[in-house]
């Protein structure tokens, strides 16, 4: 009974590393902001800027909470990250991941993210680490392996 009332740990997103390109060239001085919510409830917000190679780094992210311990309570995070550029909001990566615990699927992409802000968004897939189960995502980064477009997006400006 009373383990309804110990916290947990949730991670809500792992360690966020990579560069930003304009045509292939590096993207200093952008800014990038990460936006989690955890089931739906709770937002917490970071962001940083890009150095004069266009690389950039957030921390991992993780709170305690008790609502893993509530019967019937499903535990999912949304991870939306994106790129101030010319007065708009550039989509970077956008994903909704299942549970509390952090899955080795997302540490890879969002630990070796590379973006080129005049690339359109598209939607992707990727392994989940899991026997043919895929996970998907959207945003503008892309990856050498595990990495499938599933579709291609404009981008409308401020698009959140």
């Amino acid at each position: 009974m009373f383990g309804i009332f110990k916290k947990q740990q949730v991670d809500l997103c792992s360690k966020v590393q990579g560069q930003l390109f304009i045509n292939d060239h590096p993207a200093k001085g952008i800014h990038v902001h990460r936006i989690l919510t955890y089931s739906g409830e709770q937002e917490f917000s970071d962001s940083t800027v890009t150095d004069s190679e266009g690389c950039l780094s957030l921390p991992k992210y993780s709170i305690l909470s008790r609502k893993p311990n509530k019967p019937f309570f499903e535990s999912f995070v949304h991870q939306y990250i994106y790129a101030e550029h010319n007065s708009e909001n550039m989509k970077l990566w956008f994903a909704t991941r299942p549970g509390k615990d952090d899955l080795r699927a997302f540490e890879k992409k969002l630990g070796n993210m590379r973006c080129d802000l005049t690339d359109p968004v598209a939607q992707f897939e990727f392994d989940s680490g899991f026997y043919n189960v895929k996970m998907s995502a959207s945003g503008k980064c892309r990856w050498q392996s595990d990495f499938k477009i599933i579709d291609n997006f404009a981008e409308s400006s401020n698009d959140k």
